[in-house]
């Protein structure tokens, strides 16, 4: 494909260091030696340029794209891309990145064609219901067209420890993955689990409440209240997504403008705490070590790390934390801390995962993006054909056919409403593309 991304913030770079390595991509950015330096790292066209001036995409005139993705961060900046590109160039789909949730109804971007709005606030905090839906889980992704859902459940029982992974799957859940020592893989049949593995689970979400509390004894069954540490955007959204759930929320925040901001955005349905983080009084006085759930949404990781562990020795038994950097996402599991993408991160794998949406293949990242489930409808030309299995070293095949999962085996026929699954590491993402793309 032929992609132009609008930014070279950090979004912008790492939208175009992965889709650099199959599609031809010029990034424009007004900064110049943002520009030089992601060129030297990556196969990009850089185009010096305001995204907001229209003589900017007269340079780009008589081209034909596929994508023109806008993911700098102003609202207004990307929204007048948004329009000033069709003047100039014909583009076949749009991407746009919004921080004010406003958008998500407005008329006017309704009335565009082709477009695809990303809310990375709003997607943080629908992350966090997710996770608080499953309180024992570390993660949980909704995957595209079916009911199933992708779950990780870390180790945390002597009793189920060095048991073979097998005693943990039935028809309608599978193991399709596992971290352990900060690797990810794809395991085998024969793959006996420890201490410490992060599982993950590609199945039936209700079969799995049903077993998971044996897997991990530390964390929570019902989460009843939280806490949240910083009352900005991030915040607020995750908020009213524990509000609406019925969770009682107590929202800690050092700077009292926000603080005034964020009672009258949620109209006190939860009680803000003006404080400066004092975390050996603030524990005491209002009493935060009762809280079934502590979230951290600071920008910075090594706060949201400094918080999570504080919360762990006040005895709170899920802590969770906002990841910006991926640097730090296997820190933070190594510690213990549930991770959360945070609203760039989510951003970003948002607008990967629609840009695979308008194909026939969807996909889904995980494990800080080491892992990808694919998944695809089964067409009627493909019914009653046989196929041999993708060989490749890491990747497990399942089928899902009305609401069980069959392993693939060394040939397959598929029936109507078969729902394919291929999991696999990251680096072998296209290449699975391709060789479904080849059914």
């Amino acid at each position: 494909m032929k992609i132009i991304i609008a930014g070279a913030g950090k979004v912008g770079f790492e939208l175009a260091r992965s889709l650099s390595v199959d599609h031809q991509v010029t990034v424009i950015d007004q900064n110049a030696d943002a520009l030089n330096r992601l060129h030297e790292l990556i196969d990009i066209f850089p185009v010096v340029g305001n995204i907001e001036d229209p003589a900017t995409y007269r340079r780009l005139s008589d081209t034909r794209e596929d994508v023109f993705i806008a993911v700098t961060d102003s609202d207004e900046a990307n929204l007048l891309a948004t329009l000033l590109i069709d003047d100039a160039v014909e583009v076949e789909n749009k991407v746009i990145r919004l921080r004010n949730s406003y958008f998500a109804e407005s008329h006017f971007l309704s009335s565009l064609k082709n477009l695809t709005k990303v809310f990375p606030f709003q997607l943080a905090a629908e992350k966090m219901g997710a996770l608080l839906e499953y309180p024992e889980a570390n993660n949980v992704k909704k995957l595209t067209g079916t009911d199933m859902k992708l779950i990780s459940v870390k180790v945390d029982n002597p009793t189920h420890e060095e048991k073979f992974m097998g005693l943990f799957e039935n028809a309608h859940l599978k193991v399709v993955g596992i971290e352990r020592d900060k690797q990810f893989m794809i395991p085998e049949r024969e793959e006996v689990i420890v201490h410490g593995d992060l599982l993950y689970f590609l199945g039936d979400g209700e079969v799995l409440k049903t077993m998971y509390s044996e897997l991990d004894l530390g964390m929570p069954h019902k989460i009843a209240t939280a806490v949240i540490f910083g009352a900005k955007t991030v915040g607020i959204e995750i908020a009213k997504v524990l509000i609406d759930a019925g969770i009682t929320v107590k929202m800690i925040e050092k700077d009292i403008k926000q603080c005034e901001r964020a009672s009258g955005i949620l109209q006190d349905k939860a009680l803000i705490i003006n404080s400066h983080y004092d975390e050996a009084i603030l524990y005491e006085e209002e009493n935060l070590s009762s809280a079934d759930v502590m979230i951290a949404t600071d920008k910075q990781d090594e706060s949201n790390i400094v918080r999570a562990l504080q919360a762990q020795e006040h005895g709170i038994p899920k802590v969770i934390a906002i990841n910006n950097e991926k640097k730090y996402y296997a820190l933070m599991h190594q510690l213990g801390i549930v991770v959360a993408r945070g609203p760039r991160t989510s951003a970003y794998y948002a607008i990967l995962e629609s840009l695979s949406a308008s194909s026939s293949v969807a996909s889904k990242h995980f494990c800080g993006g080491e892992g990808v489930v694919l998944s695809f409808r089964i067409s009627e030309a493909l019914l009653g054909r046989e196929f041999r299995r993708w060989t490749v070293e890491e990747g497990v095949i399942l089928v899902e056919r009305e609401g069980s999962l069959l392993l693939w085996s060394e040939t397959i026929q598929f029936e109507a409403e078969d729902m394919l699954f291929l999991v696999t590491v990251t680096k072998y993402e296209e290449k699975a593309k391709h060789w479904i793309d080849s059914l």
